[in-house]
């Protein structure tokens, strides 16, 4: 094995002065090798330079721009050779002019002359690197075309291993340096040319380098802490790569990891080369180490990647059916245009092959389709080649995915809960990669989705709250207190980002306290508007969210759809939507059976006791209901239990409001409408396409006091009391127990009435304002199954809610 450590700077790296200072200090000690790409901007601005040139524009102002650039540096390092530096610097510059003139005559220049002006930013950062470690350091500059010989083929640079042996060997023997700078990217062709190894190729001169050493490891400096999961400009929660296989980094690096170079990795794989990625800017961080294998690791996926600006061709017809040598014919006809495929998907009946380019050459490729099976398309055997320009692909890759049944699954549910499409889908036979097509416009928002759905970071959710009342804000205070052990415990971050009333709404993606929510709303001036809310919710950092509506608005209730339609998820203790209009109803349901928003509403009925979790998951296992009854009113349950001490109507239902039981018009209670609307709630979830106005129901409010004033209502009503005795005489049976019931039977008729229960019943052991339902079925027709328990009031009502919430959580993982 070499001596020699070898180091790679990246551009970054040596972007002024103070950068080389700190690469020199990184290479201070021992053999060393680094290579060094163009200070940071020269590489473009050289290109740029040809550009203007080519174009008959004036050119010099750029070129002045790129040598002061150098100047710059070597005058702030104050070298010793400066003035011999400055003087080659003087000569290059006549030499590029003296080129530009050509160019500028000729408006073009070749291959040769672009690798030419491009190699120069590589040659000035060397040299300067040389001069600053000087005798110190018995350093020696090498320009890489002196040692590295390659020759290009099919776009491919392939190296001349036993001639770059021969020439690095020989240099060697001739040089007692113990450091040695060397240009990146630069190298020479058969013919002794300087050519380049392409952009961003000092990455793959260090791996040839250190083959040609039989070095055991390399290490890439960059201005990132290493390979992370994802671009982190796009995932905030992406994080550092530790260890990772070439295989890995390989296929991340070609799908737009900018960190590597993907030809860097074949010299490291033949000879077992280790690569570390380190930022020059934070050496102490661990950074990423390539090798043969990756690191043992709970994720199944190790990073996701993108390639943005590409165009889907779709081709198909169905003369292509069992028609042989089409595809050949149809890769052949890219090649040869000098075209490259980045995915290929092809159905099995052979009727459409479908593959993606990059934009810029889709129209290029489309007349070269069309030109080479021309006959076809005029017979009709083929259609005319179709084209979505606005295309993305965003690819899943990690060792952890051989053989694991279910990754493309995730892959398309995550992408699905967003609402993303995808157009097309690759895997390749290595199962390290699975590939998606979707629309450009959705890359950000695919690469948080698919980032999470992998548990890369955890399962975010942004809510938005509407109805900040006494449920609404007992929920938020729940959430704030369990949502750091939700995150620290089960990487789940539930993120407060909207709150609305009638009147206003505060929008936010600032992480308050609930205090500071709170405060701000009440001083938020925003008139409240469901689309604008909506809209702010979605955010692109954050794949799902949700809305919760603790109202009681038939308006806000009519918006789900639309908030749907967007997207978003619904959580509702709201009657309004699944006890109104049938047709709307059932479009919610629907939406969530095509869709992949969710729709909870178990604090519909009976607060936070689970009885739609419990009806549901007694359908889909197969029982058949033979009739739901129960007290479903905590003010109700809790008015008839107090009339069975012998208290009278009146007294108690002032009782009830006094504690806050009631509605602030006890009407709304005594009127069995809230009751009603729950009954219709659980029988549409039986499959009964009711409406409200089918139900019975038994009006506990005198009929002369349901248009006066609550004042009044409330003073008249113990005129009263003898009519609900007779009523109740005329119900109740002697020796048993009045309670107010809703009633749903076998085929679907509603009753809300006053029941009469022995008692021994479950019924007649009520107390306070429980609710209990009984379900009697097919598996329980000898005893019901009961649920039971606290059906009204603030904190149970948001506890229910809140664990609506944590299952919309689960839903998405």
């Amino acid at each position: 094995m070499s001596e020699y450590q070898i180091n790679k700077f990246g551009g970054s790296s040596v972007a002024n002065a103070d950068c080389f200072r700190k690469v020199a200090a990184l290479v201070d000690q021992g053999l060393q090798i680094t290579i060094v790409s163009a200070i940071a901007g020269t590489t473009n601005l050289l290109q740029a330079l040809l550009d203007t040139a080519a174009a008959q524009d004036d050119y010099v102002s750029i070129l002045d721009q790129i040598m002061e650039k150098q100047i710059a540096v070597v005058n702030d390092l104050q070298l010793p050779t400066a003035n011999e530096l400055l003087a080659i610097f003087a000569q290059d510059k006549k030499a590029i002019s003296d080129i530009l003139t050509a160019v500028k005559l000729t408006r073009s220049y070749s291959t040769q002359i672009s690798d030419l002006i491009l190699s120069f930013g590589e040659t000035w950062s060397a040299q300067i690197l040389a001069a600053l470690l000087g005798e110190k350091h018995n350093a020696c500059y090498l320009n890489a075309e002196q040692i590295i010989f390659v020759r290009h083929q099919f776009n491919v640079v392939q190296v001349d291993w036993e001639k770059s042996s021969a020439a690095m060997q020989a240099f060697l023997n001739q040089q007692a340096a113990t450091h040695i700078v060397i240009t990146g990217f630069i190298a020479s062709d058969e013919r002794g040319v300087r050519t380049t190894l392409g952009r961003n190729g000092s990455d793959f001169s260090a791996a040839i380098i250190a083959k040609l050493l039989n070095a055991k490891d390399v290490t890439i400096w960059t201005d990132v802490d290493g390979v992370y999961s994802a671009d982190p400009r796009r995932v905030p929660k992406a994080f550092v790569i530790e260890q990772s296989s070439y295989q890995e980094i390989l296929e991340l690096s070609y799908f737009g990891a900018k960190v590597l170079h993907p030809g860097t990795i074949a010299p490291a794989i033949e000879n077992h080369i280790a690569i570390h990625i380190k930022n020059t800017f934070n050496p102490s961080a661990p950074g990423t180490t390539i090798s043969v294998d990756s690191l043992t690791t709970d994720y199944l996926v190790r990073g996701i990647s993108s390639i943005d600006d590409v165009a889907l061709l779709n081709i198909e017809g169905a003369g292509m059916v069992g028609v042989s040598g089409i595809a050949a014919r149809l890769f052949q006809a890219l090649s040869d245009a000098e075209i490259s495929v980045i995915m290929i998907s092809q159905a099995s009946s052979e009727h459409s092959i479908c593959i993606a380019v990059p934009s810029r050459v889709s129209n290029k490729a489309v007349n070269i389709i069309e030109k080479t099976f021309a006959l076809e398309i005029k017979a009709g055997f083929m259609a005319r080649v179709r084209v979505d320009s606005e295309c993305a692909v965003i690819a899943a890759v990690g060792e952890g995915m051989v053989g694991t049944p279910g990754i493309t699954a995730r892959l398309g549910q995550a992408l699905a809960q967003a609402n993303i499409s995808i157009k097309a889908l690759a895997q390749g036979s290595s199962e390290r990669n699975i590939s998606a097509v979707i629309d450009r416009k959705d890359i950000n928002k695919a690469l948080r989705v698919v980032h999470s759905g992998f548990y890369l970071s955890g399962r975010a959710l942004n809510i938005g709250l509407i109805g900040p009342g006494l449920i609404g804000e007992e929920l938020l205070r729940q959430i704030f207190h369990a949502r750091k052990k939700l995150q620290d415990d089960f990487a789940v971050k539930l993120s407060l980002r909207g709150i609305m009333n009638s009147k206003k709404m505060l929008v936010s993606e600032q992480e308050w306290g609930l205090d500071e929510w709170l405060t701000h709303f009440k001083k938020a001036e925003n008139k409240a508007d469901f689309v604008q809310f909506a809209n702010q919710l979605l955010t692109d950092d954050c794949p799902h969210t949700v809305i919760i509506d603790c109202s009681a608005s038939e308006l806000v209730a009519q918006q789900y759809a639309y908030f749907m339609q967007q997207g978003i998820h619904i959580i509702t203790p709201n009657k309004r939507a699944n006890s109104g209009d049938f047709a709307y109803y059932q479009e919610l349901i629907d939406m969530t059976r095509l869709g992949q928003q969710h729709y909870l509403y178990e604090t519909t009925v009976c607060a936070g006791l689970p009885v739609i979790k419990t009806l549901q998951d007694m359908i889909q296992s197969g029982d058949e209901i033979h009739r739901l009854e129960g007290i479903v009113s905590g003010t109700l349950a809790y008015i008839f239990n107090e009339l069975s001490t012998g208290k009278a109507f009146s007294s108690i239902v002032n009782d009830a409001k006094e504690k806050g039981y009631t509605e602030p018009d006890p009407r709304d209670d005594l009127a069995g409408m809230d009751v009603a609307r729950k009954m219709v709630v659980l029988a549409r979830d039986l499959g009964f396409a009711v409406e409200l106005n089918d139900v019975k129901v038994h009006n506990l409010v005198p009929p002369a006091l349901a248009q006066c004033s609550i004042t009044e209502f409330l003073q008249r009503l113990p005129d009263y009391d003898a009519d609900l005795q007779q009523q109740l005489a005329a119900l109740v049976k002697p020796g048993e127990k009045a309670a107010y019931v809703g009633v749903i039977n076998q085929t679907g008729e509603i009753e809300v009435k006053i029941g009469s229960y022995s008692n021994e019943h479950p019924f007649s052991h009520l107390r306070g304002t429980d609710n209990i339902l009984a379900f009697y079925t097919a598996r329980y027709a000898n005893q019901p199954l009961v649920v039971q328990g606290p059906g009204a009031g603030a904190a149970v009502t948001a506890a229910g809610v809140f664990a609506d919430l944590l299952r919309l959580v689960s839903f998405l993982d």
